[in-house]
């Protein structure tokens, strides 16, 4: 039998942990991630432990009532092969199991798994890795007569909090505050007169740099939101963008901006799968939450 784990809600000290191994696997977190992420849901964030010693971590964030999110799912590699997995996975789920759909961005051949636990597949979502200096080249910038670029910062909270709800399976007012107004942040948005037509984030991460979310109604806004977003990246800075492999603008755009794509992930649903305008996502905000 395989020893069972002392789980509980992490403490303080340990939140950076998940930050911290998910760069490890490779996955490249946000600097700054921690305080949006953690804010959303204080108890969304699970360890395993034995003898104290954290060995396994899973977050199962919920947003509300409605939506909630698993990621960072990691069990340290000196301890895997011992059942822990399936144990932190199995706490994860109770923490959301009264919710009508969750989510979650998973190895694709972790679907399988994941299907056994209730979860259907959506589509899968692309990592497209570029330099500023390639997308400067291949981006025309230009936006349609009457569109314009102005600062994320001056528009209202509750403005950006309603446009975004459009894209994403549940309102997220408290998060997009804190996600907008992170440190080595920058937020731009599209505007037609008084209406929001596109808006996107960049962020600094552990290596390089990750525009997300990025949400728009054409391919130009969106070629043209990433080119002002990287305006002032160094020229080799590594860029990354994560559109809905389904959205084909978003996949030809990506490409035609010099980016490569590295790696996909599967976005699964528990419950009812949202109807979302993917060919309006042209990269989601995060793996991690959705």
């Amino acid at each position: 039998m395989n020893p069972k784990l002392q789980i509980r809600h992490l403490p303080h000290e340990h939140l950076a942990t998940p930050f911290t191994w998910a760069h490890e696997e490779g996955w490249n977190p946000g600097t700054h991630d921690l305080i949006p992420f953690t804010q959303v849901d204080p108890m969304g964030f699970i360890g395993g432990y034995m003898n104290d010693e954290l060995v396994a971590i899973i977050s199962a964030v919920r947003y509300n009532q409605h939506f909630g999110f698993i990621g960072f799912y990691i069990v340290a590699p000196k301890h895997r092969g011992n059942g822990y997995g399936m144990q932190i996975w199995n706490a994860g789920i109770e923490h959301l199991k009264d919710l009508p759909c969750v989510g979650l961005d998973g190895v694709l051949l972790q679907m399988d798994n994941y299907h056994k636990s209730g979860f259907t597949f959506a589509h899968k979502n692309c990592r497209f890795e570029g330099k500023p200096q390639q997308i400067q080249a291949n981006a025309d910038g230009k936006l349609d007569l009457g569109e314009s670029l102005k600062p994320l910062a001056e528009v209202a909270d509750e403005r950006l909090a309603s446009f975004d709800e459009r894209y994403f399976p549940t309102r997220r007012a408290t998060f997009l505050k804190t996600w907008s107004n992170q440190d080595n942040q920058r937020g731009l948005v599209v505007v037609r007169g008084d209406e929001i037509c596109a808006y996107g984030i960049i962020r600094e991460c552990r290596l390089g740099y990750k525009i997300g979310p990025l949400f728009a109604q054409t391919p130009t806004q969106a070629s043209s939101l990433i080119l002002a977003l990287c305006s002032n990246l160094e020229p080799q800075a590594p860029v990354y963008l994560d559109p809905p492999a389904t959205n084909i603008m978003a996949i030809t755009l990506a490409q035609s901006l010099g980016m490569r794509m590295i790696f996909e992930t599967a976005r699964m649903y528990k419950g009812a799968t949202p109807n979302l305008p993917i060919e309006h996502i042209y990269g989601i905000t995060s793996f991690e939450l959705g």
